[in-house]
C-alpha cells in the first residue's frame, strides 16, 4: 500500500511523504503516560442512580481517597510508578441530580472501585386547586 500512496500519479504524495517522518512516537509515548497515571473509567445512569467503575490496579485501598461534596463525586489515589516513583492521580465528575449521600457504596475488587450512588426520591405532592 505505501508503494502506491508514493506514485508520482498520487496528489497526497508530498504530504504522505512529510508525514512518514513526523515523531508520531511522541505522541503515543505522552498517551501511555497519561493513561497510566490516569485511571480509565465508566459511568452508568439509571433509575435508580449512578454506578461509577474505576481501575486502579495497583493501588492500595488505603491510598485511595472517593468523596462527594456540591455534587461533585472525585477520586483521588497515589501509585507506585515501575521506576519506584510515586504519581498521584484525582478524577472528578459532576453529578446529574440530587443523591443519597447517606447511602453511597465504594467498594474495591481485583483493581476495579465501583462507586453506587443512589438517586434522592423526587417527592411528588398533590397541589390543591383552589375555585375562584
Amino acid at each position: 500500500m505505501r508503494a502506491y500512496l508514493n506514485t508520482i500519479n498520487n496528489p497526497w504524495r508530498v504530504f504522505d511523504e512529510v508525514m512518514g517522518d513526523f515523531p508520531f512516537d511522541l505522541f503515543d509515548t505522552a498517551l501511555r503516560t497519561r493513561a497510566r497515571r490516569y485511571p480509565r473509567v465508566n459511568v452508568w445512569e439509571s433509575e435508580d442512580g449512578l454506578a461509577v467503575q474505576a481501575e486502579v490496579a495497583g493501588v492500595e485501598p488505603d491510598k485511595l481517597d472517593v468523596a462527594v461534596d456540591a455534587n461533585i463525586l472525585t477520586i483521588k489515589g497515589e501509585r507506585e510508578q515501575a521506576d519506584g516513583s510515586r504519581a498521584e492521580f484525582q478524577r472528578s465528575f459532576n453529578l446529574p441530580f440530587e443523591l443519597e449521600n447517606d447511602k453511597i457504596k465504594a467498594t474495591i475488587k481485583n483493581g476495579l472501585l465501583t462507586v453506587k450512588i443512589p438517586r434522592k426520591p423526587i417527592e411528588k405532592r398533590k397541589i390543591a386547586i383552589e375555585k375562584l
